[in-house]
């Protein structure tokens, strides 16, 4: 989706998360555009590991992102992919049109890093580590059923009151609800979250002190 569709489909909001698969190529020139309609965008990345679970991760500065993002980039196991079957990966010049296209790797891929080993790169960067829909496809729950040792998770994503239930009956206590769009017409609000400013730091206040609400109409 290009900033257009987003400015197009976004009303009333304050924040939003861009979490791509695999990339942060496009946060920058994403968070110029939204803020001139004061939009704030937490920096993110939904990373594939090894095991083929999808974390969130989510950072204070777009350049931490990016930092990271690179990194994950290098790690991904497929390098080569064919566009015309799996979609073209498309990557925004500075105004927001489509600026080139990313031919290596498929962003689709899995990193060669275990679930360990992202929770430790993201911790370096002070960022927030959030396994995304846990009961669900690539989920934690789903792909491994248990949560690893030496990882102290800082929230999950949840979808639904039955999921927030069985995620406590385990002992986890943050929750996170995102839209998890793909399509321009899932780009809806999924969540209110109390905090005194649209800062990383209240972001991470918020998750921690269960301030963050859901909107249960995705």
């Amino acid at each position: 989706m290009s900033p257009d569709v987003f400015l197009e489909r976004i009303n009333k909001l304050d924040w939003i998360a861009i979490t791509d698969h695999n990339s942060t190529s496009n946060i920058k020139v994403y968070s110029k555009i939204l803020k001139n309609v004061d939009i704030n965008v937490i920096p993110g990345i939904e990373v594939t590991s090894k095991e083929e679970v999808h974390i969130l991760i989510y950072f204070e500065t777009v350049e931490k992102a990016e930092e990271f993002g690179d990194i994950i980039e290098k790690s991904l196991i497929i390098k080569e992919y064919n566009p015309d079957k799996l979609g073209y990966q498309i990557i925004c010049n500075i105004d927001g049109n489509f600026g080139k296209i990313k031919e290596t790797p498929y962003l689709g891929s899995a990193s060669s890093f275990s679930i360990n080993e992202i929770y430790n790169l993201s911790k370096k960067y002070n960022a927030l580590f959030v396994p995304a829909h846990i009961f669900r496809f690539n989920g934690l729950i789903t792909n491994l059923g248990f949560l690893p040792e030496n990882i102290c998770i800082d929230a999950v994503e949840v979808k639904n009151k039955n999921e927030i239930k069985k995620s406590q009956e385990m002992g986890f206590n943050n929750f996170l609800f995102g839209t998890d769009a793909h399509f321009p017409e899932q780009l809806v609000p999924s969540c209110k979250i109390n905090a005194k400013t649209k800062s990383f730091k209240e972001f991470k206040r918020a998750i921690f002190e269960r301030k963050v609400i859901p909107i249960w109409q995705h």
